[in-house]
């Protein structure tokens, strides 16, 4: 034991001069604590059980109690002298304050609460948003715990269902109308499933029936409020509106990037792709129409490769596995050419979306569940949003040539391979509670549109290469007109009109995916900025990594380099691949 003890004060003195970490460390665990005290669906999603009984308290006191907490946590975090932290702790230090901040406006400027009836959280580290259903999903079809204990967390949330809904009825003043449409139809789904898939599992125990049973009715209750109730104040804006959104900008992206100088480089990001579409369109164009002339126009040009390829694309019933099918050919391209480590095949499923998410994003990923230290293996979804059957046809038709096959392959490697999925399996290698719990969707959106164009890039879909390309350059044009459609749109700059002839006139995107993107903007804010500040930091991160090392570049070494901190933001990421 004295040897032992004598070997211990030996690695203390050798050890780097850092200042001690405990006060950090310490902060971090209890601000960790709190947040999933106050948000007991952020806890569960990402695998800390230790709330499931309980739902979030949306009233007036325990949001003044939360504040408070912030307050303090932000006052202590003040005290920290971070010259004399390691990197990795000024990182999660930076991190922490903007987590901080960010939940400190949402509770003081944003209050969300009060106008928006959807039963969601749109704070941006909690992914699923919706916060009902989602998490009872998470607890139905887990196997974190045995089922009887399940159960039970189920029907405590279900006996506490009532007061929450209450509480919003309580809080909602003058809402969204955007937001109040959407939450009629999603609470229509919310009520079927509680009628189906939660009936199924609390059937077994009488008391959790009872409770189901009880939480049916004031759903019910809730849906009759809405239609009724609330429909006379849906007049509010949907719109944050210019100086909130600039508030929330910096710190729900964690980053210094300001929007007046994200404009123009969004902007030049749209040209430059625009540019190569048009290259690579004209490249096609004698393939795909032998014996026509090269149109003059450059908008025909691209619009008639796009129409013409759009063809290809699934059937209605089909789109799901569409989906699906493609995940094999990805793998085995991204393994063929050294690019990373894929997790296991069963690691992942790709199923239809349920009707209470549906209507915005066109797929969605969700891995619930990283802070469950219990479990060796994990599994992840991917969401796709399947056709409306109410649409008109040629509505149907639109959407599913936005989603033709080339569209759906390069959607499977964002969410899956090389995308989401895959980062999620790094993340788990070495994981960091704090930014696993406050990841920044700039940084994990931007690897996943990377990832994409990487594959082109490298030669994906063989001799089709051009056709990939084709819809990759669209891609980044999409990605540069989101960030241009949130900023302009919540500022208040941009009507929807505008935005919709700029997505298909400008963009070459389909009338059904701009209206279904026009609605995403109006439901959330700042997420659909993610995409190319991400891509556009990552490219400019890998230009000055290839000036670094020269000759020695390696793309897995890059590429592990990015997605092997965690979800931190880019601009952190500089700090250990470059050394700034």
């Amino acid at each position: 034991m004295k040897t032992l003890k004598l070997l211990f004060a030996a690695l203390l003195l050798s050890a780097p001069a850092f200042a001690r970490p405990e006060s950090l460390n310490v902060l971090k665990a209890e601000y960790l604590d709190k947040l999933f005290a106050a948000k007991p669906h952020l806890a569960t999603f990402l695998g800390d059980h230790r709330f499931d009984d309980k739902v979030v308290d949306l009233s007036e006191k325990a949001r003044a109690r939360r504040e408070a907490e912030l307050v303090d946590e932000q006052k202590r975090l003040g005290t920290i002298d971070q010259s004399k932290l390691s990197l990795d702790d000024k990182i999660d230090a930076s991190v922490l304050s903007d987590g901080i901040d960010l939940e400190l406006l949402y509770l003081r400027e944003i209050r969300e609460f009060a106008w928006n009836p959807r039963l969601e959280d749109s704070f941006p580290f909690y992914d699923p948003r919706e916060i009902i259903n989602e998490r009872l999903a998470f607890i139905i079809h887990g196997d974190y715990a045995p089922e009887a204990a399940r159960r039970k967390a189920v029907a405590a949330q279900l006996r506490a269902l009532p007061q929450l809904l209450d509480t919003y009825k309580i809080n909602l003043k003058t809402v969204s109308k955007t937001h109040w449409e959407q939450a009629v139809k999603d609470n229509k789904g919310r009520i079927e499933v509680f009628e189906t898939e939660v009936k199924e599992f609390t059937q077994k125990d009488k008391e959790a029936e009872a409770a189901r049973v009880q939480a049916v009715a004031a759903l019910k209750g809730f849906q009759t409020f809405l239609e009724k109730d609330l429909a006379g104040r849906a007049t509010g804006d949907w719109r944050l509106g210019r100086a909130l959104y600039a508030k929330k900008f910096p710190l729900a992206l964690q980053t210094r990037l300001t929007i007046p100088d994200a404009i123009p480089r969004a902007e030049a990001s749209f040209s430059t792709a625009r540019a190569e579409l048009l290259e690579v369109a004209s490249r096609l164009y004698p393939k795909l129409f032998p014996g026509k002339k090269l149109p003059a126009n450059q908008n025909q040009v691209i619009s008639e490769v796009k129409d013409e390829l759009a063809k290809h694309h699934p059937k209605a019933p089909e789109l799901v596995q569409a989906h699906a099918r493609n995940l094999d050919k990805l793998r085995a391209f991204i393994t063929a050419k050294d690019l990373l480590q894929l997790p296991p095949k069963e690691t992942l499923s790709v199923v239809e979306m349920p009707l209470y998410k549906r209507g915005g994003a066109g797929a969605e990923y969700l891995a619930p569940g990283i802070l469950d230290k219990s479990k060796k293996e994990f599994h992840a979804t991917y969401f796709v949003d399947p056709v409306d059957p109410t649409w008109p046809a040629d509505r149907i038709e639109s959407y599913l040539r936005a989603n033709n096959d080339y569209e759906v392959e390069l959607t499977a490697a964002h969410e899956a391979y090389p995308g989401h999925h895959t980062q999620f399996f790094y993340e788990r290698r070495d994981l960091n509670p704090l930014r696993a719990s406050l990841w920044n969707g700039a940084m994990a959106e931007g690897w996943a549109c990377y990832g994409e164009g990487l594959l082109v890039r490298l030669g994906y879909g063989g001799d089709d290469n051009d056709r990939y390309r084709f819809f990759d350059a669209r891609g980044r044009m999409i990605v540069a007109s989101n960030i241009l459609l949130d900023i302009k749109l919540q500022s208040g700059d941009m009507t929807d009109e505008q935005a919709i002839r700029f997505m298909v006139d400008q963009g070459f995107q389909e009338q059904a995916q701009a209206e279904k993107k026009l609605q995403r903007a109006k439901l959330d804010s700042t997420q659909l900025a993610q995409y190319w500040l991400g891509l556009d930091q990552i490219t400019r991160l890998e230009a000055d990594y290839r000036k670094k090392v020269g000759g020695k570049y390696s793309q897995r070494a890059f590429d592990e380099g990015l997605i092997g901190h965690g979800s931190i933001a880019v601009e952190h990421l500089r700090r250990f691949l470059l050394g700034e």
